[in-house]
């Protein structure tokens, strides 16, 4: 599926936060006793947030804060009729090929079906608090990209 990202803007926060309650809104209150609009205010930060776009329509949102030594994926959503295409795959690729020198890390529900996703691709659970858990995608060492990048 063919998308493209474009910087999000303030104006796009009743989407990202419409599209987020409409995902995770059982496992919220699932795990974490409900659902706290606040606290998806204070993440929303439109300066690490790329919007999603098919077709000049927002299909879903990518939040990202890069840190010190790593990089952490504070939330993927897609719309649900947008999901199982290929774009979380797409989007997760792109930031590893863009950031392979640093950890990417993650916190997500053992229980989400995006887990398997998130394992396939190579991340794996560093940390357990009940059922949240911590992923790592762990830097590639110096001489592991050497190999391939060998044009020069």
């Amino acid at each position: 599926m063919d998308y493209e990202l474009r910087p999000a803007t303030s104006d796009d926060y009743t989407y990202c936060y419409r599209l987020t309650k409409r995902n995770m809104y059982d496992l919220f209150c699932k795990h974490w006793g409900g659902w706290f609009p606040t606290e998806f205010r204070k993440g929303f930060v439109v300066e690490n947030i790329a919007m999603v776009m098919i077709a000049g329509k927002r299909a879903g949102y990518l939040s990202v804060r890069k840190e010190a030594t790593s990089i952490y994926i504070d939330n993927i959503q897609l719309s649900p009729i947008r999901q199982s295409q290929g774009i979380g795959t797409g989007l997760l690729n792109g930031l590893l090929a863009t950031h392979s020198r640093v950890s990417i890390l993650l916190t997500t529900f053992e229980d989400n079906p995006a887990k398997r996703l998130y394992e396939r691709i190579g991340f794996v659970v560093v940390e357990r608090n009940g059922m949240t858990v911590k992923m790592e995608k762990a830097a590639q060492q110096d001489g592991s990209t050497e190999a391939t990048n060998t044009s020069g």
